[in-house]
């Protein structure tokens, strides 16, 4: 969990500074750059040695990313790289798509099924979502096998199980309950 925290707390800092210089979708763009580019393994690795030195580290950084990222940008991933914790980056990119998410009034719906939904049943579902919820939502979708069937469906904190499986578990809870 402190992970995650650590992550949200660097997301935070960054979405309030994009909030104040109006450059929201620059910074999406720049911080998914940034986490492609942890994707690397050497790239990875060589940004998590605690043997290398800082001015290292941000030499590389800096010669790696260049233009291709603005320069604050490229100061967060040189003060991620110092601190060893570079491996944050795509975790910091998807909290700050999620408040970027919140300002712009979307919700974020994360849908397992058992097999892999085709595009047209994402889109059913994305338009019951944003029908139900009175706004835009972003869809995620997760194939999970032991749900054997159906979805589980969460949207905000709410959960819709319509699973086989919790099927299967409420009507062994009754047939025990009778017994």
């Amino acid at each position: 969990m402190p992970r995650a925290a650590s992550a949200r707390r660097y997301a935070q800092a960054v979405f309030e500074l994009a909030l104040e210089k109006g450059e929201l979708e620059k910074w999406l763009d720049d911080l998914t750059l940034l986490a492609d580019s942890v994707s690397n393994q050497e790239f990875l690795d060589f940004l998590s040695q605690p043997r290398v030195s800082d001015d290292d580290k941000i030499k590389v950084v800096r010669e790696a990313l260049g233009d291709s990222v603005g320069p604050l940008a490229l100061n967060l991933m040189s003060l991620l790289a110092t601190r060893n914790i570079t491996h944050m980056l795509p975790e910091v990119t998807d909290q700050y798509q999620e408040l970027l998410d919140s300002q712009q009034g979307i919700e974020r719906a994360e849908v397992v099924s058992a097999v892999p939904l085709g595009d047209d049943e994402q889109r059913r579902v994305t338009e019951m979502l944003s029908a139900m919820s009175g706004g835009d939502v972003r869809l995620t979708t997760r194939v999970d096998a032991q749900i054997f069937g159906g979805m589980v469906i969460r949207i905000g904190d709410r959960v819709m199980d319509g699973s086989t499986r919790s099927r299967l578990q409420a009507l062994r809870r009754e047939v025990a309950e009778r017994r």
